[in-house]
């Protein structure tokens, strides 16, 4: 037998064994390989859950940002309102309410600081917003921090942002409870379909990879890494960005509709912004707006070396034209006097509502002298110009003050309190004129 085993070994055995590994390899390999492609797959359904997971995260987040920035404009122009530190007066405040529930179709109530409601948008029988089990809405009324409270469970849940209502001395005189579930919706459903593409996608991917070997799942992997860096990107707030892809079909489809999804985003963001930083009544930038215009023209006189000028304009006895004529004259008047006031200035300058009667003016690039040549041409435009409102003819006079940076102050702060003085010095010598502080 050993005799026998030696021949078979030197005769054929070696050359029958390397044949058979010849013959076993692909049968061994190619599970290997499959399993391997199948591990590189998986992950494919993994990436789409994770960017699936991302975008529902950064969808919620998204919402209760613009929901708080809508409300804390809302609680800002009504707490302008207030009469004294704990009173808002419901007469003023309901018919603003009803203005913005035409607007944004969203849902609010105010109550005073016992948690009374003076003011709603809910329709005739139906509960109001000021449920307080947790002691959410008594807690803001105490410190005044925003909060977002959800109510109920799953899909009937109510999401309420509370934000606390200032009066002119800064005290709280109440809250305002905002039900920003629709927007939340909304916003979560803007990306429902990417969602469920981002899954079919994954698992598109996953038989693609076993069906077309690595050559392929190379370029796969490359593309889903692509849209999953761009979900993230998305997920930080980042919508400028767009998601390019080489492949076609489903992976196509999905940055398309990752794109428009970013699209719709920032538009509806936009909109949102647009309604933070605009005046409803005259169309102008808002005080918010004024703001930071004036850090950004800041920064831009301080880099050049340039200068910078603010004009503050102030209606003289705006109060009897109310008075008299009644507030709808008034908003006319405020409303032309925007008109004017943009009429008057450059395509550069920045001419926005102060607050109440007065209203600002930022002229970037220019000097003390040129400035009082403006703010004159405003004022002469102003008092020339008749007011007509239901067969009454009315005339509005405006006291304005003049400052210039560096000369008159160096920060927004000191500008506009520079400013404020000045206006108010062309008030005690007669109004109807232009004034401004001497120069060193």
């Amino acid at each position: 037998m050993t005799g026998r085993h030696t021949w078979w070994e030197r005769r054929g055995f070696p050359q029958l064994r390397r044949r058979w590994h010849e013959l076993a390899w692909p049968t061994r390999v190619g599970p290997r390989l499959a399993v391997a492609f199948l591990l590189v797959g998986s992950l494919l359904p993994l990436i789409g859950l994770i960017a699936e997971r991302e975008q529902r995260i950064a969808a919620a987040r998204d919402a209760q940002a613009e929901a708080q920035q809508l409300a804390g404009v809302i609680a800002a122009n009504i707490g302008d309102g207030a009469q004294g530190r704990s009173q808002l007066d419901p007469a003023a405040v309901q018919p603003y309410l009803d203005n913005l529930k035409r607007q944004t179709g969203g849902e609010v109530e105010i109550v005073d600081l016992r948690r009374g409601s003076l003011a709603d948008t809910m329709p005739a029988g139906t509960p109001g917003l000021r449920a307080d089990p947790d002691g959410q809405i008594a807690a803001t009324l105490r410190d005044g921090l925003i909060r977002n409270v959800s109510r109920g469970d799953g899909g009937s849940a109510v999401k309420v942002m509370v934000v606390p209502i200032r009066g002119p001395d800064d005290g709280i005189v109440g809250a305002l409870l905002l039900d920003y579930t629709d927007l939340h919706e909304q916003v979560l459903s803007a990306g429902a379909h990417s969602r469920r593409l981002t899954i079919g996608a994954g698992l598109t991917g996953m038989v693609v990879a076993l069906g077309v070997g690595w050559v392929f799942s190379r370029g796969l992997v490359h593309d889903v890494r692509r849209l999953t860096q761009a979900a993230a990107r998305y997920a930080e707030g980042d919508y400028a960005i767009r998601a390019e892809v080489n492949s076609r079909g489903e992976l196509r489809e999905l940055a398309e509709a990752l794109n428009t999804m970013a699209g719709r985003i920032a538009q509806r963001r936009a909109e949102l912004v647009d309604l933070a930083t605009t005046d409803p009544l005259t169309g102008l930038p808002n005080r918010r707006a004024l703001r930071a215009g004036m850090a950004r023209e800041l920064d831009h006189a301080r880099l050049r070396g340039a200068p910078f000028s603010l004009i503050l304009l102030d209606l003289d006895h705006f109060k009897a034209v109310n008075d008299e004529y009644g507030h709808l004259a008034g908003d006319l008047v405020l409303r032309e006097v925007g008109k004017i006031l943009q009429g008057q200035v450059r395509s550069t300058d920045l001419a926005g509502r102060h607050g109440g009667e007065e209203f600002a003016v930022l002229l970037p690039d220019t000097g003390r002298d040129a400035a009082l040549r403006t703010a004159e041409r405003v004022r002469a435009a102003l008092s020339h110009t008749p007011i007509e409102f239901q067969g009454h003819t009315v005339r509005v006079t405006a006291s304005l003050g003049v400052v210039t940076y560096p000369e008159d102050g160096l920060t927004g702060e000191e500008l506009v309190r520079r400013a404020d003085v000045a206006l108010y010095a062309a008030k005690r010598a007669g109004r109807d004129r232009v004034h401004s502080p001497p120069t060193a």
